[in-house]
């Protein structure tokens, strides 16, 4: 490629926009430029001016071939041509070919300049010479050729390194795969789709269509396949690195290994992090202290604990956060809950349980006192007792149906009382809480009904065992035949028991139908239909509180259910992204007391909700169950009529903004017992969660 487009590839010039790094939407994307197209043919080589194959249409074919074999590895590829196009009628200067293709190219980077990388693919060809032969891997290091009248691209020096590398991990693969002469790694053509890139870029020249024997084989399919695969092997190659950013997103430092990494970043006395170039996330940081808002969660996280302290000591309602210990170290709104003791004396005041333990450790004879209550909550000493302890006490079953029925015993553990006057379960689907996502509240109608899960289409023996033994004398379905079919209907009208059934034509209909039977409660949530966390992380508050639950769909909402808001107080749970400003607005006409309680995620949005509620939430429970599937959430909701405990979902740990919560929470409340719903939450889970309450 070089013999024709020497006098172009120095001469030319792009502008860069600089886009600062940003990982949260990062992905690996590499861009492949086939070189030519069109009306620019490129070299036709020795043959192909007679067979019309010319450089352009090897160039796409080693591209098409590479394209599928990076999407194979899980890589984005974007192609500035993926057919015999050109992109200006003439080549070179402002609007020129050369100009436009590095345009297209630049725009795939756009906000993730950093992770992706361009290949500009070319075969090559000597103007005297017919033996030349071989492949050669060019890079810009803004250096050699460089033309102070033709400037690189003010952010291309940025990725100097990153070019280097790049080329040298691409061309490594190249020779042994291509058995052709090595031409080496050159940063001596300041060629202008690499020196305009914005970012890191090579440009490939896989062989030579002057010579004889390299032409027969540059067109064949086996040789670009081995081409493809030998580039596709360099790319993941080079992501395989460990890069160290600073708290600005600054990069410091690359390594090939993760622990290379790590002491580089241990050794930093300022905030620093690893970023896992082929994960695509970051996976270790030196940052230790985290300034969490009571309810706004995560603020900033600092090196040193007086930078942190600085920091929260000018926000109000803040906490500081030992990532590493998982405990926290400072607060200008939560008390120092715990006293470590030895004898009579007091060595520490602390916030977490967790480090009181590990400073009571530490010393002999030692024992944890509650500063509020006086309790005495550990101890390790002969003469000092416990008299208190918060426990969990785990409600499972073998499946999501044993477990709603271990619900059920929980609550009756004798079965319904002879004289109560509603003997009545309320049964859905275990397969899909659609119709069921709102049902919570009807718990406390019918007198604390439990809610047992069923299969579609029989009524296994283990519900048929728990209705009996509960002695229950009415059964009401939620949902119609397609969640509970009318066979188990009648299975369960044969063991004499009645049975209604609350469905309407689709789930907003039926939702519709429960709050109908609801009447008037005393407040309303307004949750997705179809994102079924949020209704069911608030059905436990709903039911114990009566208030009903609303589901609607992102952009509408019946008149009919906004008609039952007017004048009640009515919070809208979650974000515009599952219930729209025009939900939103719509229920405003009916009503002023709205609010909406949202978060970056269901466990965000569920910390704003029990913060919205927290000083209705008087419970020695707490309830625990995992917040990725909704079978034990559904079924949980009885277990806080009459009992307001709150229900904590998790994901393998209780996330930030939630501890906040059980903090205060645990402050407010004697609580005595966490309850654990369903058998898929780690003991180390569960451990983390009880002490933040005890």
């Amino acid at each position: 490629m070089r013999i024709k487009l020497y006098g172009f590839m120095a001469a030319l010039i792009g502008i860069f926009l600089f886009a600062a790094p940003s990982f949260a939407g990062a992905e690996k994307v590499v861009v492949i430029d086939p070189g030519h197209g069109g009306r620019f043919s490129g070299t036709c080589g020795l043959t192909g001016s007679s067979t019309g194959i010319c450089e352009e249409t090897n160039n796409l074919n080693v591209a098409l071939k590479l394209k599928s074999l990076l999407e194979s590895r899980g890589i984005t590829v974007k192609m500035t041509r993926s057919d015999d196009r050109h992109f200006s009628t003439y080549l070179s200067g402002d609007g020129g070919d050369l100009d436009k293709r590095t345009q297209v190219a630049n725009g795939f980077a756009t906000n993730n300049n950093d992770n992706t990388v361009l290949i500009s693919v070319h075969h090559n060809a000597h103007p005297r010479d017919p033996y030349v032969k071989g492949v050669e891997t060019y890079y810009y290091d803004g250096v050699n050729h460089y033309q102070s009248e033709y400037p690189h691209d003010p952010l291309q020096i940025k990725y100097l390194p990153d070019n280097k590398r790049l080329a040298t991990n691409i061309h490594s693969k190249l020779i042994p795969s291509l058995g052709t002469l090595d031409r080496g790694v050159r940063n001596n053509q300041s060629f202008y789709v690499i020196r305009n890139a914005k970012m890191p870029a090579v440009l490939l020249e896989l062989g030579f269509m002057t010579n004889r024997e390299e032409e027969s084989r540059i067109k064949t399919s086996s040789y670009q396949w081995a081409a493809a695969k030998a580039i596709a092997e360099g790319v993941v190659n080079y992501y395989k690195v460990f890069e160290v950013f600073d708290e600005n997103n600054k990069r410091l430092a690359t390594f090939t290994t993760l622990e290379e990494a790590k002491n580089y970043v241990s050794k930093q006395t300022k905030l620093a992090k690893v970023f896992d170039k082929t994960q695509q996330k970051f996976v270790f940081e030196n940052g230790k202290f985290i300034v969490v808002h009571k309810e706004n969660g995560y603020l900033k996280e600092f090196y040193s604990i007086d930078e942190a302290i600085k920091f929260a000591s000018n926000n109000g309602e803040t906490r500081i956060y030992d990532k590493y210990n998982r405990w926290t170290v400072w607060s200008n709104y939560l008390t120092k809950k715990y006293a470590v003791k030895q004898s009579e004396t007091v060595k520490e005041e602390l916030f977490d349980y967790n480090q009181a333990v590990t400073k009571a450790n530490e010393l002999e004879n030692s024992y944890i006192v509650r500063n509020d209550t006086g309790e005495v909550i550990w101890s390790k000493s002969d003469a000092v007792k416990v008299e208190r302890s918060a426990s969990p006490t785990y409600i499972a079953g073998s499946g999501r149906i044993q477990t709603s029925i271990e619900i059920s015993k929980k609550i009756y553990p004798n079965g319904f009382a002879a004289d109560k006057a509603e003997k009545t379960v309320l049964l859905t689907t275990g397969v899909d809480p659609a119709d069921a996502l709102s049902a919570g509240p009807l718990s406390g109608l019918y007198g604390k009904a439990p809610i047992i899960l069923s299969e579609a289409d029989v009524l296994v023996e283990s519900v048929k065992t728990e209705l009996k033994r509960l002695k229950a004398s009415k059964v009401v379905i939620i949902g119609g035949p397609a969640a509970i079919d009318t066979v188990v209907e009648n299975q369960i009208k044969g063991l004499g028991i009645q049975v209604d059934r609350i469905n309407g034509s689709n789930r907003y209909d039926t939702n519709r139908k429960i709050l109908a039977k609801l009447g008037n409660v005393n407040g309303y949530f307004v949750a997705s239909g179809k994102q079924y966390a949020d209704a069911l992380a608030v059905a436990p508050i709903a039911a114990s509180q009566n208030w009903g639950i609303v589901l609607t769909d992102l952009d509408k909402v019946s008149d009919v259910s906004v008609n039952l808001m007017a004048g009640k107080p009515v919070r809208i749970v979650g974000g515009d992204k599952v219930v729209g400003s025009a939900v939103e607005a719509k229920i405003k006409e009916k009503t002023s007391n709205l609010v909406r309680l949202a978060g970056s995620n269901r466990y965000d949005t569920l910390a704003k909700v029990l913060w919205a509620f927290g000083d209705k939430l008087e419970s020695e429970t707490v309830l625990l169950t995992t917040g990725e599937n909704f079978p034990d959430a559904l079924a949980a909701a009885p277990l806080a009529v009459n009992n307001p405990a709150p229900l904590i979902l998790i994901n393998g740990s209780v996330k930030v903004n939630l501890e906040s919560f059980l903090l205060e929470h645990g402050e407010n409340q004697s609580i005595k017992e966490v309850l654990v719903i369903g058998g898929t939450l780690s003991k180390d889970a569960v451990t983390e969660v009880t002490n933040k309450v005890k």
